[in-house]
């Protein structure tokens, strides 16, 4: 893809609106019907002048030409620039140094042009040029129109974005190459705008610095859950201790920094949480031997590890237990943990993982933590019988819908695979929001849904499923 080198703007109800009143002298659902016809459509191309084209709508519609002309001018009366969208317009426009340059494109009657022109003036040195319709003899989303301005503009369409509340307007200009974007409101158009112009990977880093330290699992009611986990991931992923704060344990992790929030007044030591911090983190051999010394005796009826340092809660989820037997297999000990292995494998051989786990909700994520435990037992059997049916069931989640954890997640695994993931990547990309991050997905734990019988409320809480 070409670096991006112009804007091309459409003008109604994007850089500025007009509402006929409701007592206009033609009704709006009738205007609306007239301005869809062949007859408005070729008084946008400049084939009929004013005066002929109401006298053509007053033969065929039930309006005269005099109700035409009136109904106009108040809609021009009504005119509102939005002021805010060209500023920004002009923002970007300076940001990028002389390197971007800014169209419009609009269907626009030769006899209206005027209205552009005096929006062009509020705003001297913003457009390039405009493209009206009515002078050049076509309309969107004609292709015409759109290889007429690219011929004119003298870029490849790759290198240009089209902004246009119409997405049958939209679809056409992509069918050219050219970038879209189906405008919806400036917030909207300013994130897409700048991650369509920057570099997502800059953008998420600057964000992970402006916020060290302050990136804490929310819930969906807005509550802050510190938790060692989350800290301990953006740590192994980014290698940089200055951006999260942790609560080490003296031997094992807890999940949760502080006291517990949304389960019970006492919460044991995770197995999950102490796995990925002494596998993240310097540690003494003789204190991680003896911890996983532990949890070799921590296991069910069926050999299989459990998730707390308690065998009062004797629960099992298959990403901890994937993230246990990544710990064992760093210190060559996962033969100890053997029958643990043939169940993750059971799992993923049987697609048991797609409606995600107790702990976890995301398949990707289940694929994600499986990748880690495939790259730490290189050139041990483990290794060898997760290569083939890892690298397939990879393959058969590219382009599946997914939050952003969830893509970011698969991204990477299927790097590490050698698998080719574009798709997955531009979606992802795209859905950057406008400071940098990208948007809260789901926890590690479930959402459960609640009633609230004082308040007689129903709502959406994130509840530990522990």
């Amino acid at each position: 893809m070409s670096p991006v080198q112009a804007l091309i703007f459409d003008f109604a109800h994007v850089l500025c609106s007009w509402h006929p009143p409701p007592n206009a002298h033609v009704p709006p659902q009738l205007l609306r019907s007239i301005m869809s016809s062949d007859i408005w459509h070729n008084y946008e191309r400049g084939r009929h002048t004013q005066a002929e084209c109401y006298a053509k709508v007053a033969e065929r519609f039930p309006v005269s030409a005099e109700d035409m002309a009136r109904t106009l001018q108040q809609a021009r009366e009504t005119l509102q620039i939005h002021e805010d969208t060209l500023a920004f317009l002009q923002q970007v426009k300076e940001e990028s140094g002389g390197g971007l340059r800014v169209y419009g494109m609009t269907n626009t009657p030769h006899p209206e042009q005027n209205v552009m022109q005096s929006i062009r003036q509020q705003c001297p040195g913003l457009f390039d040029h405009i493209y009206i319709s009515g002078n050049v003899g076509m309309r969107k989303p004609e292709l015409c129109f759109y290889k007429y301005v690219l011929e004119d503009v003298g870029l490849p369409a790759d290198a240009t974005v089209f902004v246009d509340d119409r997405l049958e307007n939209v679809l056409a200009a992509q069918s050219q190459g050219m970038n879209g974007v189906v405008f919806r409101d400036l917030p909207e158009l300013r994130r897409q705008m700048r991650n369509l112009l920057e570099d997502s990977g800059s953008r998420g880093r600057h964000f992970l610095a402006a916020n060290a330290m302050k990136m804490d699992s929310v819930t969906n009611s807005g509550e802050t859950i510190r938790d060692n986990f989350a800290q301990l991931l953006i740590l192994e992923l980014m290698q940089d201790r200055s951006l999260v704060h942790l609560e080490p344990g003296e031997r094992t992790w807890n999940y949760f920094i502080g006291s517990p929030k949304l389960t019970t007044e006492t919460f044991p030591d995770d197995m999950d949480t102490t796995s990925i911090a002494l596998s993240t983190l310097p540690m003494e051999t003789d204190l991680v031997s003896s911890v996983i010394d532990e949890m070799a005796t921590l296991i069910n009826e069926d050999g299989v590890c459990m998730t707390y340092f308690d065998p009062t809660r004797p629960r099992i989820d298959p990403v901890v237990c994937v993230n246990i037997l990544t710990l064992f297999a760093q210190h060559n000990r996962e033969q100890e943990v053997s029958r643990t292995f043939d169940w993750v494998l059971d799992i993923l051989l049987n697609r048991a993982y797609l409606a995600g786990t107790r702990y976890y909700q995301s398949p990707d994520i289940f694929l994600y933590f499986l990748t880690r435990l495939w790259r730490t037992s290189r050139g041990r059997d483990s290794h060898r019988q997760l290569t083939r049916p890892l690298t397939t069931r990879m393959r058969e989640r590219i382009g599946a819908a997914g939050d952003a954890a969830s893509l970011a997640a698969r991204i990477i695994s299927c790097k590490a695979l050698g698998i080719l993931n574009p798709g997955d990547l531009d979606t992802l990309q795209g859905m950057q929001c406008e400071d940098g991050s990208w948007p809260l997905g789901p926890s590690k734990v479930p959402i459960l849904r609640w009633k609230e019988k004082k308040k007689k409320q129903r709502g959406l809480r994130i509840l530990p499923a522990y």
